[in-house]
């Protein structure tokens, strides 16, 4: 009886290999030695960072793109043929984006004290998503995208409950995994992608600004910071809160962030206490040492190193070549004046408050972290001891004005920064 032709080639294979010549045997050894999925050749522009050059974000936001990019190229490459294969990494894809994006809020919210605890680690999208929504987070925006993500949860659980029925064939209980569907259509997960997607990108930056708003305190248990912003936006001048504008404010915030009175008047509170929502408000904020006069004083001679300009023309070009030994030794004369000034008029205390507010309104950090900046820019002055530098550095900004502007207004100093409109 005849050998099966498959024994046959086999045979066959192992016959050849045996006869390779010696000169082979150190491209053998290359071919085990050579990592075929790591290895970094000499052009490195597909390099990708991974691991200690990765981002945690990078894995959230990769599988919903690889969702996305995958169920898109299905459509537009016309692959017809590939329906069946491909529909089930897309959707895996997009499950384990959400179920990663679940995760990320949960522990984000828990570092900053915000949840009390997280979730068992598992694949349980509904039991991570439940515990989300029934903490009731203090941010309406991120309640609002919880609320919009409960489709795709609801779907994702039902024919995947546990992250295992679009991996395998077979399920834990050795059962065709997705029995109860039959069908799915890529053109319809792909628009329910797109959105999905929009979904997942907003609760995500949500929940990275609701973290970093938490480090000014400026918050209470039922509201969280923009949240307070939005409510002062809302209220009437705090000159007018004995008046019926008042009355029919508070009844529309109450409604719209589900606050009892309680929680309103916590709100209030920290409102009436931050400089930028009282500046909203109508109230200054005064600063400790930088009257109104000398930041005016400090601009008039601030302009002598950088007159207005008209803004409808381009800015010009300057040749160094061209430029004269006259006009340099007139501008050296009129910088040594401007600091001349500044120096004598500015305290150092003056100074660490102009700095604050120019990176307020230029770098647009918390303004109820105002007082802190002003305190390390204080300890930095102590090391430094060079006062005049630090004037010179300010006096060298050609935007100056315009963040000294914002600062002022953001710090609720409403008075100065009217005063430098049109300076």
């Amino acid at each position: 009886m005849p050998k099966p032709k498959s024994n046959f080639n086999m045979q066959a294979r192992t016959f050849i290999l045996s006869d390779l010549p010696a000169v082979d045997e150190r491209r053998k050894e290359e071919r085990v030695t050579v990592d075929p999925f790591f290895t970094l050749p000499g052009d490195g522009t597909w390099n990708a960072c991974i691991g200690r050059q990765g981002d945690e974000l990078h894995y959230l936001d990769g599988y919903i793109e690889a969702a996305w990019e995958l169920a898109d190229a299905v459509l537009q490459k016309n692959m017809l043929g590939k329906r069946d294969t491909l529909v089930l990494p897309i959707l895996y894809n997009a499950r384990h984006a959400v179920e990663l994006l679940l995760k990320f809020v949960m522990n984000q919210l828990v570092r900053c004290g915000a949840l009390a605890h997280g979730h068992q680690a598992n694949h349980d999208l509904q039991g991570h998503y439940d515990l989300l929504v029934s903490a009731n987070i203090g941010d309406e925006k991120l309640r609002e995208g919880l609320r919009l993500l409960e489709p795709f949860i609801a779907s994702l659980t039902r024919i995947d409950e546990d992250g295992q029925e679009l991996r395998y064939h077979l399920n834990r209980d050795g059962e065709i995994s997705l029995k109860g569907e039959s069908l799915a259509n890529i053109a319809v997960i792909r628009a329910s992608l797109k959105d999905l997607s929009s979904i997942v990108e907003t609760l995500k930056n949500r929940t990275i600004d609701f973290v970093d708003e938490r480090h000014g305190q400026a918050y209470t248990d039922r509201c969280s910071r923009t949240d307070l912003m939005a409510i002062t936006a809302m209220l009437p001048p705090l000159a007018e809160w004995t008046t019926d504008a008042f009355t029919a404010a508070k009844a529309d915030i109450k409604k719209r962030f589900g606050l009892g009175s309680r929680h309103f008047s916590e709100a209030l509170n920290v409102i009436k206490a931050n400089r930028q929502m009282r500046g909203m408000l109508g109230e200054e904020t005064s600063l400790d040492s930088l009257i109104d006069a000398k930041a005016v004083r400090a601009i008039e001679e601030w302009r002598k190193l950088h007159p207005p300009r008209d803004p409808t023309e381009e800015p010009a070009v300057i040749n160094g070549a061209d430029i004269t030994l006259k006009e340099l030794l007139e501008d050296f004369r009129v910088r040594r004046e401007v600091m001349s000034v500044l120096d004598s008029e500015l305290t150092s205390d003056d100074v660490a408050e102009l700095e604050a507010l120019y990176y307020l309104g230029r770098d647009d950090y918390l303004p109820e972290l105002f007082d802190d900046t002003v305190a390390r820019i204080k300890l930095k002055q102590a090391a430094e001891q060079d006062l005049r530098e630090q004037i010179r550095h300010l006096a060298d900004k050609t935007n100056l004005l315009m963040c000294l502007q914002t600062g002022a207004r953001k710090a609720g100093r409403l008075a100065l920064a009217k005063q430098l409109e049109g300076m």
